[in-house]
């Protein structure tokens, strides 16, 4: 089978002690991690009025669409130049229709693909996704804090990357989200590290373009999942499903109101 990855649009934490792993794919729902050579590509919403899927891929890509059936039912390329694309539908989709928007570089075999979730046209918001992750034990308490507004100045595309938090009585916790190898969860205290959840497979589910539910499929345990809201384009916190920020625990870490930081 050709390695592929996929970037989703979906997140309620399950922490281990200390890490998060990564997950394997199925050919519709899910994918394995992609490699270095793998294609990317990004997806503006797609609204039930809209007659063509547009947005930014690998240049000189093929970009294919497919619905939940796994059939193709459109077919584009990408510039050369710039990379951007646009891809006739062949009809407007209904409201809440799962699409596969893939890019595949046709010399390597690999691809790449986000699953997109049409919305109401009435509804104005930016790029949905799905993204592979990893899954981990979340311990949460709820506060009294408000939901946010999911207007945002920023826009983010996918969590790849390293993300730490502040030392908080002498714990550090920290993910990392990797197309390649999934989301591994790290928890820190002193010299002491340890690992929950290594490897995992994940997926996001995009609720805003800020607040985002990740699924975690760890290779060993019950599936778990968990809510993130981006207050930064390098920042995030845990929430609960109301988009409310919570106190959360990863491992053995106390339960606090953890803000994670991308690295550089």
């Amino acid at each position: 089978m050709k390695k592929m990855a996929v970037v989703t649009a979906s997140l309620v934490a399950a922490f281990g002690l200390m890490g998060i792993g990564a997950q394997s794919y199925t050919s519709q729902t899910t994918a394995q991690a992609a490699t270095s050579t793998s294609p990317t590509i990004s997806v503006n919403t797609i609204y039930n009025n809209s007659t063509k899927v547009t947005g930014k891929a690998t240049k000189g890509v093929a970009v294919v669409i497919r619905n939940a059936k796994n059939k193709t039912i459109a077919k584009g390329t990408a510039s050369s130049t710039t990379g951007a694309y646009s891809v006739k539908l062949p009809a407007k989709q209904k409201t809440g229709t799962k699409l596969y928007v893939y890019a595949h570089n046709n010399k390597t075999g690999r691809y790449f693909y986000r699953i997109m979730t049409v919305k109401a046209a009435s509804t104005k918001s930016s790029t949905t996704s799905t993204t592979s992750s990893t899954t981990s034990k979340t311990t949460s308490s709820t506060s009294s804090s408000s939901t946010k507004s999911s207007t945002a100045s920023f826009k983010i595309s996918t969590p790849t990357g390293t993300w730490k938090s502040a030392t908080y009585k002498g714990w550090a916790i920290q993910y990392t989200f990797s197309q390649k190898t999934g989301l591994t969860e790290k928890v820190t205290y002193g010299k002491k590290t340890a690992y929950p959840v290594k490897l995992a497979t994940y997926s996001v589910t995009t609720k805003t373009p800020t607040f985002w539910k990740i699924n975690v499929t760890p290779k060993t345990g019950k599936k778990t999942s968990f809510y993130m809201r981006f207050t930064a384009k390098n920042k995030f916190v845990i929430v609960n499903s109301k988009n409310q920020k919570i106190k959360a625990s990863v491992g053995k870490a106390p339960a606090a109101y953890y803000t994670y930081t991308l690295q550089k």
